[in-house]
């Protein structure tokens, strides 16, 4: 019963962390603290259990204008690393990406050892195709901590090298997550980067390897993988061709 217990809350920690890292003081980390495993098992399967296939690197959560003004008022309320991130991440969540970089920045002044604040930061500045300012700030978080975000850091990272025109860096980035991921998105951008560099043989062997693990998706899922099974066969006959 000890180890149950020890184990419920150490998961009940990890999906607290990974909710506020992704939306800040968001409802879904309230119900994980409230509910404790309970809200933390809902959040896992309802956030979390499909993120391999269904997210995105780039998805932005959209943020309500009610949002945004709390965000603000908690800002007005007590300015700290937090509340300023959290302001950030609701800034981007409207698409306001100058703001989200002031507001991310400002979390940074309060501390610079932030890591959400200076992801939020790099997130931000990557989506106005600041590419070189980005890769800055992501390097610093993934050097940080190498899975930040579940390895959307190092993803989005990946995409600012290859902003910044160093495929060899970005092949490094996307080789790391094709080694640790069966994300499709992840593995068709890694096989793009390794055509570019004249490896057509790893790159198809990394399509196929969209084509071949589609298979053994749920099918509740598969709307969200064919759509980058046609894109690998697609580019499998362009290498074969």
């Amino acid at each position: 019963m000890v180890l149950i217990a020890s184990l419920a809350v150490a998961f009940t920690v990890w999906m607290a962390v990974e909710a506020f890292r992704r939306e800040g003081l968001s409802r879904w980390f309230w119900v994980i603290l409230i509910l404790g495993p309970i809200g933390a098992a809902v959040y896992f399967f309802a956030e979390l259990a499909g993120d391999l296939f269904t997210r995105p690197v780039f998805e932005t959560r959209p943020a309500t204008e009610a949002d945004l003004r709390a965000a603000e008022a908690d800002v007005g309320q007590a300015e700290n690393a937090f509340t300023w991130t959290a302001y950030a991440t609701a800034l981007r969540g409207r698409r306001q990406l100058d703001q989200a970089t002031d507001a991310a920045r400002k979390g940074l002044e309060h501390d610079p050892t932030h890591l959400e604040a200076r992801y939020e930061l790099g997130l931000a500045l990557e989506e106005l195709g600041h590419h070189q300012e980005a890769r800055a700030e992501l390097e610093q978080v993934v050097a940080a901590e190498a899975t930040f975000d579940s390895d959307r850091a190092l993803h989005v990272l990946a995409r600012a090298q290859q902003g910044c025109g160093d495929d060899e860096a970005a092949r490094t980035s996307l080789e790391t997550l094709a080694a640790r991921s069966g994300s499709p998105e992840v593995l068709f951008e890694c096989a793009v980067v390794q055509a570019r560099l004249g490896d057509r043989a790893t790159a198809a062997e990394n399509l196929q390897r969209i084509i071949t693990e589609a298979e053994e998706v749920p099918d509740y899922l598969q709307p969200n993988v064919q759509p980058w099974v046609r894109r690998a066969k697609q580019a499998l006959r362009k290498l074969q061709g």
